[in-house]
C-alpha cells in the first residue's frame, strides 16, 4: 500500500469536517489526489496554491512531507482533522493572488485603442501579503498628568506585548471582468406593428421607403415627385404630409399570420393582388381564395408582417415579394422571396406618436429594456473590462439588428450606433437608439432637403424612423447584449472590488481600508489582535521589531521603541515611578471644562424643572433652560486625597430671561454652601465664583468612598430661579484643586 493510500485510510475515526474556506488545517484526506508532485519548487503552500489556481479542476490542495497534492473537492468535503498528520490542507480560495501591475482607470469606450492594458481601480494594488519587521515612530512629546491612586494603578497595570499579526486566509482578487449584464427577466420588447390590433395603423412604404398613396378609383401608387418648387411648397413639410393609413384585419378561417390590409376611410377598401402581379383596391375581403371582380382575378387575404415591420405575402403556401417597381411608378408582386429581404414595409403611426413623447430619466446602468448591470450589489457601473476587444464599427447591417441596408447616407450614423453599443460607460440601449434616430433624421437626411428631392427626403425620414424602431426590437437588444458581453463588465462604483464566491452573492468591498476580513484582497483575513491599515494586516497600536506593543504603556518601549523604564511602569508614553502608599493631590474634577461633553457628569439627582429637555453639554458648556419658579442640579464624583484641603471654583451666567436666579453647592453630606446670586434681569455677564474652601474628608467618613489611595466624594450644584419666565443658564470651568 502506497504512502498516499495510507494517508487516505489510516485514521477513519478522526474528527471530520471544517467549514468552507479552510486555510492551513492539519489532517488526513478521504479522497486520493488527482495530482501529486515532489518538485521542490512546488512543495510549499504558496507555490502549490498558485499551481492549483491555474488548474480549473483543482478545488483544494495540500502540502507536507515534500509533496504538493491537488484534489477535485473542497477541503470541507474530504478532510479529517488530526494533529498527527504532516499535511496542511487549503481550499483553492486560500491560494495567493496574482500580483497585478499598478492600478489605473478604465478608458471610455469611445477612446478605442488597446484594451489589453486596462486595469480596474479597486483602491490599491493586490499583492502577496508581506508583514515587515519595523519600528513605529516615537510618540510626540506632551505633558502628562500621572495618576493619583498609585496603589490602584500598580495593581491594575497591564500592557500589550503580542507577536506580529498573521494572515489567516490569503484571499483572492476581485472579479477582473466584472459581473455580466442580466439577460433573464427583462421586459418583452414590442414589434414594430401588432397585426392583431386594428388600432395599430400604418403607412405602406416601399423598400426604398417611398410611401404609397391612393389615387382616383381603386389604385395605390408610389408618391410622385413634385414637378416644381411651388408644388413642393404646396405639399408642405415632408414630416407633415398626410399619407393614407392602413390596418390589419384577420379574415375568417385564414391561417395563422395571414391578414387583410385595409385602407382606412369612410368606406373601407382592401388591398388586393391581381393574378397578373398588380395591385388594386377592392370593397371587401376575398379571404384566401382568389375571386373575379371587375374583370380581374384578385385575392386579399395574403399579407403578414414580421417583428421588424417588413410585409410578407403568401398565396396558397407560396411566398411572393411585394415592392415598388424598378421605374418607381407602381408596385409589383414577384413569385419567391427576395434574397436581400427587400420588401414593402409597414410604417407604424402609433410608434411615430410615441417617439415624440419625452423619455423619462433612467438609471443608465441598471434600468431600461437592456440594462448593462444587475441591481445587486447596488450602484454598479459598467466599464470596459481588461482584454476586451476594441471598438468595431461596421456600418449599417445585421450587427445593428438591420438585415437589409438602407439606400441613404446613414453609414456614419450606423458606425456611431455600433460605437455607442460598445460604449460601456455612457451608452444605454435606449440612448444609443435615440441618438441613432436623431443622427439619421439629421445629418443622414439633410442632403435631400430640397424641393426637387422632396420624395427622397420624405422617404429618408421614414427610413430613419423605421430603422430606429427596428433596432429597438428584440433583435436590436440581442446586438446590444452581444456588444456588452464582448466589452463590458459591471464594477463597484468607486475604489472597491467585487468580492464573493462564484456560487454566491458578490458585494462591493473596500479592501484597502480597515476591514480585517478583506484586508488587501477579497477574503484576506487578519489574525486576532490585529487591524487592517491600507490593505495590510498590522498591529493594533504600535510595532517594535517583531512585537506588537502600545508605546503608551509598554515598560520596555515607553514612548519610543527601546526606551526601557527602570521602574517597570509606563504611563501615557512616559516612565512613571508611583510614590509608595501616598495619595498625590491633583485636579479633583474630571472633565470640569466640559471639553469632553457631559462625560463624568450627571443631572437631576434632586429633581429638575426643565423647559424642554435636560442639560445639553455643547460648546464645552453645561447649558439648560429652567422653567421658573423651579430648580435643576448638576452632579459628579470628585477625587480627593484623605485629609487634604481643597478649593472649589466655577463660572455661571444666564443667556436669556428676566428671572432672579441663584446657585449653591455641596460635597458629600456636609451641607449646602451659601447661596450665590448671579446677574439678573438684562445682565448676562458671566460670574466667576470661588475659590471657596471645601470641607476636608478622611478615610472612613460615611460620605466618602475609598478608591485606591484617593476618596470618591459626590458633588452637587443646584440652580434655582423665581418668577414665571424661562431662564437659560450656562455653567462652566468647574475646578477643584489643593488649597494653597
Amino acid at each position: 500500500m502506497g504512502f498516499l493510500q495510507v494517508l487516505v485510510v489510516a485514521l477513519p475515526l478522526i474528527s471530520p469536517s471544517l467549514a468552507a474556506d479552510v486555510c492551513g488545517a492539519t489532517g488526513i484526506s478521504l479522497q486520493l489526489p488527482y495530482f501529486t508532485t515532489i518538485k521542490s519548487s512546488l512543495n510549499y503552500a504558496s507555490a502549490c496554491g498558485t499551481h492549483c489556481v491555474n488548474d480549473s479542476k483543482c478545488q483544494s490542495y495540500a502540502v507536507g512531507s515534500g509533496l504538493c497534492l491537488h484534489f477535485t473537492k473542497a477541503t470541507s468535503k474530504i478532510l479529517k482533522t488530526t494533529s498527527l498528520s504532516p499535511f496542511k490542507f487549503y481550499d483553492r480560495i486560500c491560494a495567493p493572488v496574482k500580483i497585478s501591475s499598478a492600478t489605473g482607470t478604465t478608458p471610455t469606450a469611445t477612446a478605442g485603442g488597446d484594451t489589453s492594458t486596462i486595469t480596474i481601480d479597486v483602491g490599491g494594488v493586490i499583492t502577496t501579503p508581506n508583514i515587515q519587521t519595523t519600528d513605529s515612530p516615537p510618540l510626540p512629546s506632551s505633558d502628562v498628568v500621572f495618576p493619583t491612586s498609585d496603589k490602584s494603578f500598580t495593581v491594575t497595570y497591564t500592557y500589550e506585548d503580542d507577536p506580529l499579526p498573521t494572515v489567516v486566509s490569503l484571499g483572492t482578487a476581485p472579479l477582473e471582468k466584472g459581473l455580466p449584464a442580466p439577460t433573464a427577466g427583462l421586459p418583452d420588447l414590442p414589434c414594430v406593428i401588432n397585426p392583431t390590433s386594428t388600432e395599430d395603423q400604418f403607412n405602406i412604404l416601399g423598400s426604398n421607403f417611398v410611401p404609397l398613396v391612393s389615387q382616383a378609383g381603386n389604385k395605390l401608387q408610389p408618391l410622385p415627385t413634385p414637378t416644381s418648387e411651388a408644388q413642393a411648397k404646396a405639399m408642405g413639410p415632408p414630416d407633415d404630409y398626410v399619407l393614407p393609413a392602413f390596418f390589419f384585419q384577420k379574415p375568417a378561417n385564414a391561417p395563422a399570420g395571414i391578414y387583410d390590409i385595409v385602407l382606412s376611410g369612410k368606406t373601407l377598401q382592401y388591398v388586393a393582388k391581381t393574378s397578373q402581379g398588380g395591385l388594386v383596391l377592392t370593397s371587401s375581403s376575398t379571404g384566401t381564395t382568389a375571386v373575379r371582380r371587375n374583370g380581374q382575378t384578385i385575392v386579399t387575404s395574403i399579407f403578414g408582417v414580421d417583428c421588424k415591420g417588413r410585409l410578407t405575402v403568401t398565396q396558397n403556401g407560396s411566398p411572393y415579394t411585394w415592392d415598388i417597381s424598378a421605374d418607381g411608378t407602381t408596385t409589383t408582386f414577384t413569385a419567391g422571396k427576395a434574397a436581400s429581404n427587400r420588401t414593402m414595409v409597414a410604417y407604424s403611426l402609433q410608434k411615430k406618436a410615441a417617439t415624440q413623447k419625452k423619455l423619462r430619466k433612467r438609471n443608465m446602468y441598471t434600468t431600461g429594456a437592456a440594462p448593462r448591470c444587475p441591481n445587486s450589489p447596488p450602484d454598479l457601473v459598467a466599464k470596459v473590462f481588461p482584454g476586451a476587444r476594441d471598438l468595431n464599427p461596421n456600418g449599417c447591417g445585421p450587427a445593428n439588428g438591420i438585415d437589409f441596408v438602407p439606400d441613404f447616407s446613414f453609414g456614419s450614423c450606423c458606425d456611431g450606433h455600433d460605437n455607442c453599443y460598445d460604449n460601456c460607460e455612457q451608452g444605454t440601449f435606449e440612448s444609443c437608439n435615440n441618438d441613432f434616430h436623431s443622427c439619421m433624421r439629421g445629418s443622414g437626411c439633410a442632403y435631400l432637403d430640397h424641393w426637387y428631392t422632396y420624395v427622397g427626403h420624405l422617404a429618408c425620414l421614414k427610413a430613419a424612423d423605421f430603422y430606429a424602431w427596428a433596432v429597438s426590437t428584440s433583435s436590436g437588444r440581442d446586438a446590444f447584449h452581444s456588444a456588452t458581453k464582448e466589452r463590458c463588465g459591471c464594477y463597484c462604483n468607486g475604489a472597491q472590488g467585487l468580492c464573493g464566491r462564484a456560487d454566491g452573492d458578490y458585494q462591493c468591498t473596500s479592501m484597502f481600508g480597515n476591514d480585517v476580513n478583506n484586508c488587501g484582497a477579497c477574503g484576506r483575513t487578519c489574525s486576532p489582535k490585529a487591524k487592517c491599515t491600507g490593505g495590510n494586516c498590522a498591529c493594533m497600536n504600535d510595532q517594535c521589531g517583531d512585537r506588537c506593543v502600545d508605546l503608551r504603556t509598554h515598560p520596555s518601549n515607553c514612548g519610543a521603541c527601546g526606551n526601557k523604564c527602570s521602574t517597570g511602569y509606563c504611563f501615557e508614553g512616559q516612565c512613571y515611578d508611583p510614590p509608595p502608599d501616598r495619595c498625590v493631590p491633583m485636579q479633583g474634577f474630571t472633565n470640569g471644562d466640559f471639553s469632553q461633553g457631559g462625560s463624568a457628569w450627571g443631572q437631576c439627582s434632586l429633581g429638575c424643572n426643565f423647559f424642554g429637555g435636560g442639560i445639553d453639554f455643547v460648546d464645552q458648556d453645561a447649558y439648560f433652560s429652567l422653567n421658573g419658579p423651579g430648580s435643576a442640579d448638576i452632579v459628579t464624583t470628585a477625587k480627593m486625597c484623605p485629609g487634604q484641603a481643597y478649593e472649589v471654583s466655577f463660572s455661571i451666567r444666564r443667556s436669556t430671561g428676566n428671572n432672579n436666579c441663584n446657585v449653591k453647592y455641596k460635597f458629600g453630606n456636609r451641607g449646602w454652601s451659601q447661596t450665590y446670586d448671579f446677574p439678573g434681569s438684562g445682565n448676562y455677564d458671566t460670574r466667576h465664583l470661588g475659590p471657596y474652601n471645601v470641607p476636608v474628608f478622611q478615610q472612613g467618613d460615611g460620605d466618602a468612598t475609598l478608591n485606591g489611595l484617593s476618596l470618591d466624594v459626590s458633588f452637587t450644584a443646584q440652580v434655582t430661579c423665581s418668577g414665571n419666565n424661562i431662564a437659560w443658564v450656562v455653567m462652566d470651568d468647574f475646578d477643584l484643586v489643593p488649597a494653597q
